[in-house]
């Protein structure tokens, strides 16, 4: 059986869930042998697939940034991708977004395709042609997965979908147990501050609520912290946000590479996630892989993720969040017991299962 993945999260994301599930998945099934993994990409800045087998590719520019980059960068990858698919050299298809272009050319290969969470539908709605993509594509998809059974009842709630169209696997993290072990044991090497993982512009992540809210906290106590870790350079909107609120000289950025991530993981008081809205939440099973106590909002899929492995606030509640980041802070208890829970909650989460569920979906259709 060969399948085939397009360009289009890999063009997209230099970092990202989706990209990682889709590299993740790749390399899963190309250590099995069978089936045959084929992919249409060009280029790609992704970190993941960088000097990858599983998905080759070439650097676009690394580095360098100019006017109408990704519009050059998309053309070319579509222009492969299209060309690849003609050839119907592949048993299923299983595009890496939502983009339809291929409904250019008619097939009869079975179509699989997953959809991650309806942000667009309900928060991003400014985003009109990825809603529209995402309409196009149920239409013609023969088999929908979702990361979890949130998604799943999104699609169904939103979309009217039939349950037995949509099967729920999902995502797991990359960072299995690497340095939690030594953490778990001994608390010494913890630092003073909070770790907030990725994007912080879209509202849904619930950023700017979630720092003003610990703000207090950061001003009390001077020398605790919040560390971002991806998302990009701090922009000059929220420096003077962070200035307003006094706290400039208390949160610092850092990269969202894999190192970087394990290491600031291992050391922090917690990891909070305060968004309103998640589709699975992968630096949460990142967190507790690495020996760091997960605080998280009581909302979408991140309850499923999480378990009972979590300190849950409610996001819109400024005093929910700012007394679970001062309980983390004051009892060592509750951290150790986070930390516990923490590493038996992930080990439910493998790629591994994951790429052997979808393997089952491919089989189910040739």
């Amino acid at each position: 059986m060969r399948i085939l993945y397009d360009h289009q999260i890999f063009t997209i994301q230099n970092y990202g869930g989706i990209s990682r599930y889709f590299y993740e998945i790749s390399m899963q099934l190309l250590a099995m042998h069978e089936p045959i993994v084929l992919n249409s990409i060009l280029f790609s800045n992704n970190e993941y697939i960088r000097n990858s087998d599983a998905v080759p590719s070439l650097p676009f520019f690394r580095g360098i940034n100019f006017k109408g980059k990704m519009r050059i960068l998309k053309f070319i990858n579509k222009h492969k991708s299209l060309s690849v698919y003609k050839k119907n050299d592949f048993d299923i298809f299983h595009p890496t977004y939502y983009d339809s272009y291929y409904l250019k050319v008619k097939s009869n290969k079975p179509t699989v395709i997953t959809f991650h969470d309806l942000i667009h539908e309900k928060y991003l709605r400014h985003y009109k042609q990825v809603v529209k993509d995402k309409m196009t594509a149920l239409k013609y998809v023969n088999k929908i997965i979702a990361i979890s059974q949130n998604t799943k009842n999104d699609l169904m709630e939103y979309y009217g979908l039939p349950s037995d169209r949509i099967v729920v696997i999902p995502m797991a993290s990359t960072f299995a147990n690497q340095l939690g072990q030594t953490r778990k044991e001994c608390e010494c090497s913890v630092q003073s501050y909070f770790l907030y993982v990725g994007a912080r512009k879209e509202g849904y992540k619930n950023f700017r609520f979630f720092v003003r809210a610990i703000a207090p906290l950061l001003i009390n106590q001077s020398t605790y912290f919040l560390y971002c870790a991806g998302g990009g350079q701090f922009t000059m909107e929220e420096y003077l946000f962070f200035k307003e609120l006094k706290i400039e000289n208390n949160i610092k950025g850092f990269s969202g590479s894999d190192e970087s991530l394990v290491k600031l993981y291992s050391t922090a008081i917690a990891f909070f996630c305060p968004s309103l809205y998640e589709g699975f939440g992968i630096p949460v099973l990142e967190a507790m892989n690495c020996g760091c106590p997960v605080a998280c909002s009581q909302t979408s899929s991140l309850p499923e993720v999480a378990g009972d492995a979590a300190l849950y606030f409610n996001p819109l509640d400024g005093d929910s969040i700012l007394s679970s980041a001062i309980l983390l802070i004051t009892n060592a208890n509750v951290r150790s017991n986070l930390i516990q829970k923490g590493f038996l909650r992930a080990k439910e989460f493998s790629w591994e299962k994951t790429a052997n569920l979808t393997l089952q979906v491919y089989n189910d259709l040739v």
